[in-house]
């Protein structure tokens, strides 16, 4: 028997309906579904509500939403390495793999090991204080970022790669992506696409005041500090959600993080193939 876990679009009502369908098709079989208390209410299984601290230990976790939703599955199962199964029900679904028509043969084949894992490097971060005190933000798929709040000024902020200091400059933010991220936030801002196969940090200016603004590609052992500077004030958000405040004084530290995250493929495409189709890249 596999423990199945499901992650709800919020607002879908065909998510809804496809889950609680694919609940009495794992029950039939002799699987156990899992979902978090609000998603088994939601589709009268009742007995299906798990506490949110025993999805680090499922065996498959079934998202069903975009990549909004993926986040919110990957941060409650897929940073303990559980593998995440992607079905489709946004508008790009980057890091999704199926849509909702091919999710029965998609399960059935995870369950049954004739999938592949794809396995994805994550970003740790912290703020340490003016006093030394320190304020773990835990670890990100795609990227932390430090912004300007609403009405603020351009931040001020030195930048140090490897413990060596790189250069102070203006701007309206930063982004510390990985690899995974660099198809998110980071490519909006023109940053590059890097291969998942590679564990390494992306830097990004977002409306840099500076002559120098070129994005940069950072080893996997070097980390990244950012630190405010000229009464600088700007908020961290983490895969897009707000974390913690951040002013002169503070630094924000980022590295790769330990964790892995497994996402299941069903498709032989490599990265770039799905790039390419996912972005409309004309044909080669």
């Amino acid at each position: 028997m596999s423990r199945v876990g499901f992650v709800l679009h919020a607002y879908k009502s065909e998510a809804a309906d496809l889950a609680k369908h694919l609940v009495e098709w794992l029950e039939q079989r002799g699987h156990r579904a899992c979902l978090l208390e609000p998603d088994a209410e939601r589709i009268g299984a009742a007995a299906c509500a798990t506490a949110r601290d025993d999805f680090g230990s499922l065996d498959l976790l079934v998202v069903l939403g975009g990549d909004g939703t993926m986040l919110h599955g990957i941060e409650l199962a897929g940073f303990a390495g559980v593998p995440v199964l992607g079905v489709n029900f946004g508008y790009l679904g980057f890091l999704t793999e199926v849509g909702p028509s091919d999710v029965y043969t998609a399960l059935e084949r995870a369950l049954d090991g004739d999938s592949t894992i794809d396995e994805r490097s994550t970003a740790r971060a912290s703020v340490v204080r003016p006093d030394g005190s320190v304020e773990d933000l835990g670890e990100a798929i795609n990227e932390f970022s430090v912004e300007r709040g609403i009405g603020g000024k351009v931040i001020q902020m030195t930048l140090t790669i490897g413990g060596q200091p790189f250069t102070t400059m203006g701007a309206d933010g930063l982004i510390i992506a990985t690899p995974t991220g660099s198809t998110a936030y980071a490519f909006s801002m023109r940053g590059p696409v890097v291969s998942p196969r590679l564990h390494s940090l992306v830097v990004v200016a977002v409306g840099a005041h500076a002559l120098f603004d070129r994005p940069l590609v950072v080893a996997d052992d070097q980390d990244v500090e950012v630190a405010l500077r000229f009464g600088g004030r700007g908020i961290v958000l983490s895969d897009g959600r707000v974390r913690t405040e951040i002013g002169e004084g503070d630094v924000l530290r980022a590295s790769i993080g330990t964790s892995v995250v497994r996402l299941v493929r069903l498709a032989p495409d490599s990265f770039f193939t799905r790039v390419a189709r996912r972005f409309g890249v004309p044909p080669a």
